[in-house]
């Protein structure tokens, strides 16, 4: 707890007491092949309640992908991954990338292979990775899109605060076993990532 309070004076800046509530929709289901393995796939977003302030919106997207075949829940690992629009730019700015697609098996399914699924929150969806966002998002929806206060929250706390909502929806899909949910991520989500696992211990 000590550690805490000084990460959350010093470093990521206090959550407020009272979050709004998120309402996880699935949006749609599909069956669908990822290499060789038949997996199920929902796309869901999460509505995060605006009623303190209709004018700023919140929908927190995810997708979890799991083995057809499953004949129960399975363990799942959630990336903090980036948006489509933000992968589209960052191929056509840099299509040496696109050439390193096809060399060997993705992650999914290295993890398809131990018969886990796996799962995609993007961080962005809650609150943009910019200063100039702080009125908006989870951030500026608490704060009724006024400026924030030197200790309130930001981006990377909020991250970990939507990764911590996934882990809501997960124990509530009867195809995921929610106490085996990993979380990993790269670079600045590899912070939230720890973040994430630090402040809410049900992560595996």
């Amino acid at each position: 707890p000590e550690i805490r309070e000084l990460f959350d004076r010093e470093i990521l800046g206090r959550v407020p007491a009272h979050t709004p509530k998120v309402n996880w929709e699935v949006v749609s289901v599909k069956q669908e092949m990822n290499g060789n393995f038949a997996v199920k796939t929902k796309t869901l977003v999460g509505h995060v309640d605006n009623s303190i302030d209709p004018k700023i919106k919140v929908n927190i997207e995810l997708t979890v992908s799991t083995p057809a075949d499953a004949k129960g829940p399975v363990p799942v690992m959630m990336e903090l991954g980036l948006s489509k629009e933000f992968m589209a730019m960052l191929l056509k700015r840099f299509p040496q990338f696109a050439k390193l697609a096809g060399k060997g098996p993705t992650w999914e399914q290295l993890v398809l292979a131990r018969g886990w699924g796996y799962a995609e929150y993007i961080p962005t969806s809650v609150q943009a990775d910019n200063g100039a966002g702080l009125n908006e998002g989870i951030v500026g929806l608490c704060n009724r899109g006024k400026p924030r206060k030197l200790d309130d929250w930001g981006a990377l706390r909020a991250w970990a605060w939507g990764a911590s909502r996934a882990l809501d929806y997960f124990e509530t899909d009867k195809a995921v076993d929610a106490k085996k949910v990993g979380i990993e991520g790269h670079s600045r989500y590899g912070k939230a990532t720890l973040i994430a696992m630090a402040y809410d211990p049900r992560f595996a």
